[in-house]
Formats: structure tokens, C-alpha cells, sequence
């Protein structure tokens, strides 16, 4: 782990471009616990028109922009632009890139000992539920 936490990126697609503020409750928590610290974050939508649409943080939501802070400018016009010729009519897809700061700590302890990270891979969810399954 080099001294840096791990950085993710994740996307997350809305269809109805519906929003009620959960998700943003849960990153606020993770946040506030230490777990995450979101470095960026863009909103891309599709109107039901075909439009398309995309806000950096600070333009989608007060609580959002608090999180993110000064423009960091990680994600922007390329990256809105990728996804959106994915995106269905009526659908949004939050980008959102975070530093798992959680996993700070534990790195300066790997390298207090000497030890280097080989190796770090996300294994989704579904793959290990069809693991236990078998």
C-alpha cells in the first residue's frame, strides 16, 4: 500500500433518475466514520427526451458538494461522456471516487514491519454469493 489508501471508483445507475437522499445519508456515514473520503463525484442523466446532462458535485446536491469539497477535478467531461452512451432515456448514473481511508492505518502497519502490498483485487459481491452457494 505504498503509504496511499486504496482508491475506488464506483457507478451506480437510477433508473427514473429518482433520488431521495439514502444513498447520500450512507456516503455522509461512511464519511463521518472514517471508513471513506470522497475525492470526487459526478452526476450523469439522460432525460426521457434523449437529453443528456452531467454536474459535478457541488451542482447536484449542498451535502454532496460539503463531502467532496473544492473541485478536485478527478472526474469530468471524458468521464460523463463515457458513460453516457450507455445510458438508457430516464436514468441517471452517479460516478462516485473514494479513498478507502480505513485502510491507511493499516498500511503504515504493513510497512512499519517491512511488508509491501502484492497485490489488491475487488472481488464482487455476486461472485462470492455463487461461491456460497456451491
Amino acid at each position: 500500500m505504498e503509504g496511499n489508501a486504496p482508491v475506488d471508483l464506483v457507478l451506480v445507475e437510477f433508473s427514473g433518475n429518482r433520488f431521495d437522499g439514502r444513498v447520500l445519508d450512507e456516503i455522509e456515514r461512511l464519511d463521518k466514520d472514517g471508513t471513506v473520503n470522497v475525492l470526487d463525484a459526478l452526476l450523469v442523466s439522460r432525460g426521457a427526451d434523449g437529453s443528456v446532462q452531467w454536474l459535478e458535485a457541488a451542482d447536484v446536491d449542498d451535502r454532496l458538494a460539503a463531502l467532496v469539497g473544492e473541485p478536485a477535478g478527478l472526474l469530468g467531461a471524458e468521464d460523463a461522456e463515457a458513460v453516457a452512451e450507455e445510458l438508457q432515456p430516464d436514468t441517471a448514473i452517479g460516478m462516485m471516487l473514494f479513498e478507502h481511508t480505513w485502510a491507511a492505518t493499516l498500511a503504515e502497519a504493513v510497512q512499519g514491519v517491512g511488508g509491501h502490498l502484492l497485490d489488491w483485487e475487488r472481488v464482487p459481491a455476486a461472485a462470492i454469493s455463487e461461491l456460497a452457494e456451491n
